[in-house]
């Protein structure tokens, strides 16, 4: 447990003044229904074992679309929120010093800013070590469908996630939650003995059902974020947490924030009517295909040709009869059903565009330059402005300080000022703002070469800090350590210089040094 974790002492159960967890979870839990609804339509149309129906078991049969492009579509826009807010190999965070405290600095600052660096390295290193990212993908999965996810982080090694209909949860006018409770069900020998007698579970069946609730208050008061669980209304000992609000381990989601309203919506649930306009026309199409492709054959019932004989007969062989007799059986609604293709058609380009699925945008011609994908895949990657800055705030910001307080409390990395530090979310939205800034810079530069010429750009632009700006729209950490300074090329300029005045005059040396040996 952590350090701020305060024992109970065993008790019978919550005091009578107060609320139970049990009690709670079910008040909210009627306020929840037609949001999980919502959560539960929008996952049976993409992917279907996300938010499962109703007392739906391991032995349930999940229902199974008959188009794939909202699955496809769930996991392309989900895997892209990943890469951009969790990139591979680079933090996505930085540790700014405040401009106050870098000037006070002085030389100093550019060892604080070495230290910084490897602290980010090592926390970004924790990221990828104890498997986050598995997890973060599953999370926003369920923030693209259902809108709503509760993560977990107790550690810096263990991440949780609990999903729209494991979860109840109240929030304030401000959308700030206020109270959450989380229901899990165990078995009865999962449980301490402790636990069994203050809980009052029986162990006479070792595989009996038991409902364990947790319990979050979130309190601004006090800027604090209490925590505990209970069973059959009793308190469980030693499950009473406390931590400060900036570092609280319970992280709730939302993709897009209703006012006044406790949850908020999925990406799917503003395409909802698309996706069921393009489920049920694939399902008709499904069927007419079946239809269509069941080869029927109809014999006149005064023909000579022997019915059971075409039964019989097998490829090659000879059977006497007329084709005046044979009909093939036949739909005739391929107009009607070339009107339910088109529109098939048209929504899935609609959701293709919905969810990123550039494949299914770029228009089919004979020539698509590349320039034109690439535009096409950047005004894409601008819908998700307003998603990557909800993110950074509300799931990089409160899980990078989770993980920092986390490996500060094991000693992993140093204790930080915080009144002298920020950390600053460098990837998502702002990455997206530097990526235009450097198609500004490739646009001007390839104009400017195409009007004035390549040897107009070397006598005017600076390459320097033409290369710096790259750098820092690449991420490059220390570009100054990669980049001769403009003393280092003027002093190679100059060498090279001389060794060429040198290699012009050595055979009029040479030539000088024979005449003198001849005697000329």
């Amino acid at each position: 447990m952590p350090e701020e974790t305060q024992k109970l002492t065993p008790q019978a159960a919550v005091p009578a003044n107060l609320q139970t967890a049990k009690a709670i979870y079910s008040r909210l839990e009627s306020l929840r229904f037609m949001s999980l609804q919502r959560a539960r339509d929008c996952s049976a149309l993409t992917l279907p074992g996300l938010i499962p129906p109703i007392y739906a078991n391991e032995n349930t049969e999940l229902p199974t679309p008959y188009q794939s492009v909202g699955a496809r579509g769930v996991n392309n826009l989900s895997s892209k929120l990943l890469m951009a807010l969790f990139p591979p190999g680079m933090p996505c965070f930085r540790l700014r010093i405040r401009e106050s405290v870098a000037q006070a600095l002085g030389t100093q600052l550019s060892q604080i800013e070495q230290l910084l660096g490897s602290v980010e390295r090592t926390v970004n290193d924790a990221l990828e070590q104890f498997h986050t990212r598995p997890i973060m993908a599953e999370v926003l999965k369920h923030l693209v469908v259902s809108g709503n996810v509760l993560l977990h982080m107790p550690n810096h090694k263990d991440f949780r996630m609990f999903r729209m209909d494991q979860f109840v949860i109240a929030r304030d006018a401000m959308g700030r939650p206020l109270q959450a409770v989380v229901l899990e069900t165990t078995i009865a020998d999962a449980l301490t003995p402790e636990v069994c007698a203050v809980c009052r579970v029986s162990k006479t069946d070792p595989f009996a059902k038991v409902d364990v609730y947790t319990m979050i208050d979130w309190d601004y008061v006090t800027n604090k974020v209490c925590s505990w669980q209970e069973i059959n209304d009793c308190r469980v000992p030693g499950t009473n947490g406390e931590r400060p609000l900036d570092k609280t381990e319970w992280i709730p989601l939302r993709w897009i924030a209703v006012p006044n309203k406790d949850y908020g919506r999925g990406h799917c649930e503003e395409y909802l009517g698309d996706l069921r306009s393009l489920e049920g026309l694939s399902e008709a199409i499904v069927q007419f295909a079946q239809a269509a492709s069941k080869v029927v054959m109809l014999v006149h019932p005064n023909s000579t040709t022997n019915v059971a004989d075409l039964n019989a007969a097998e490829s090659g062989d000879a059977v006497v009869g007329s084709l005046a007799d044979i009909d093939m059986l036949q739909l005739e609604k391929q107009a009607d059903f070339q009107v339910a293709k088109a529109t098939a058609d048209g929504l899935e380009q609609r959701l293709s565009y919905a969810f990123l699925l550039t494949a299914g945008t770029t228009r089919n011609a004979e020539r698509v330059t590349a320039e034109e994908i690439r535009a096409n895949a950047q005004e894409l990657e601008d819908t998700l402005g307003g998603v990557y800055t909800v993110l950074a705030q509300e799931l990089q910001l409160p899980m990078i300080r989770r993980l920092m307080a986390s490996m500060t409390e094991s000693r992993e990395i140093p204790a930080l000022p915080k009144q002298a530090l920020d950390p600053v979310i460098v990837t998502g939205f702002e990455a997206l703002g530097r990526n235009h800034e450097m198609n500004r810079l490739r646009s001007l530069f390839a104009d400017l070469s195409q009007t004035f010429g390549p040897q107009a750009l070397q006598m005017y632009v600076q390459f320097d800090e033409v290369a710096r700006r790259f750098a820092t729209g690449y991420g490059v950490e220390k570009p100054e350590d990669l980049f001769k300074t403009a003393d280092q090329v003027n002093a190679e300029q100059q060498n090279q210089m001389m060794a060429q005045g040198m290699q012009r005059a050595a055979p009029q040396f040479v030539k000088g040094i024979a005449d003198n040996v001849n005697g000329k």
